[in-house]
């Protein structure tokens, strides 16, 4: 039993959706048959904007790919960078480190004042 009280206490609320069923393929292929079909019945007329728009809207997914390119040119660059100061150590010792580490300090600042 519930005892009684002066805040009334909210109550859940249900969720209730409707499954829809949505195939993506076939939708692209009816809207490529309305559009050979608005293009066959306006026969040599200008070319219709929106049909013309909706068929190439698919055709940028290939650019997905370019931007993998710089971030392999970036790991190349940091793994020069670790190998070169490996060497440097080995041939001049601790001095090697220190020149690094003024270098990318430098380089940091920079950085954050936006001037490189």
């Amino acid at each position: 039993m519930k005892l009684p009280t002066l805040f009334r206490t909210p109550k859940y609320q249900k969720f209730h959706i409707e499954p829809r069923y949505y195939d993506p393929i076939k939708e692209e292929m009816d809207k490529r048959t309305e559009a050979i079909r608005s293009e066959l019945n306006s026969g040599a007329q200008e070319i219709n904007r929106p049909g013309y728009s909706s068929r190439i809207s698919g055709s940028f997914r290939t650019k997905k790919s370019a931007s993998t390119g710089s971030a392999t040119i970036m790991q190349l660059v940091i793994m020069a960078l670790l190998i070169a100061v490996i060497f440097g150590y080995l041939y001049l010792g601790n001095t090697a480190l220190y020149i690094f580490a003024l270098v990318s300090s430098v380089l940091v600042y920079l950085k954050m004042k936006r001037i490189l």
